[in-house]
């Protein structure tokens, strides 16, 4: 019996050495994605579709709903495209929800945007998104971006 209890006693202490210890999200690293954030939020705002590319990792992806994923090369060519179609001169994110664990970050939130077309009537956006973040050599970069657009709540009688 005494060694059944021994036994026991070395698998409880055990256990907690077998699963994965969480990491803290540092404060180093929070401003850091924190920084390339407001690089990718003035991009859209200044139209610079360099410094944006530049914030996207090599092998980024997009996901929309009710569309395949973008890809890199897709990604890209999506980027490059709208920048030529709209103006953004208003881009406002609110986060919700930030966790930072070894190289990824993920950020959760709200946008609000305003798009001004080439032609037509100025759009407004709201919707929901999710950032994910990878440390690459350089600094962090999105590495996959998901969005939901949210409604416009229809104007009542």
């Amino acid at each position: 019996m005494k060694h059944i209890a021994a036994g026991m006693l070395l698998v409880t202490l055990a256990i907690p050495g077998c699963r994965r210890v969480a990491v803290a999200d540092s404060a180093a690293d929070r401003d850091a994605v924190n920084a390339a954030l407001e690089q990718y939020r003035q991009s859209w705002l200044q139209g610079d579709t360099a410094m944006a590319l530049r914030e996207l990792s090599g092998d980024v992806k997009f996901l929309f709903p009710g569309t395949p994923d973008l890809d890199s090369a897709a990604v890209h060519a999506l980027v490059i495209s709208e920048m030529a179609a709209y103006r953004i001169p208003s881009l406002t994110l609110t986060r919700a929800d930030f966790a930072v664990a070894g190289d990824h970050a993920v950020d959760i939130g709200t946008y609000d945007e305003i798009q001004v077309p080439k032609t037509g009537a100025p759009i407004h956006g709201t919707g929901r998104y999710t950032t994910v973040w990878r440390r690459e050599p350089g600094g962090w970069r999105i590495w996959r971006f998901m969005i939901n657009e949210l409604p416009q709540p229809r104007s009542g009688k």
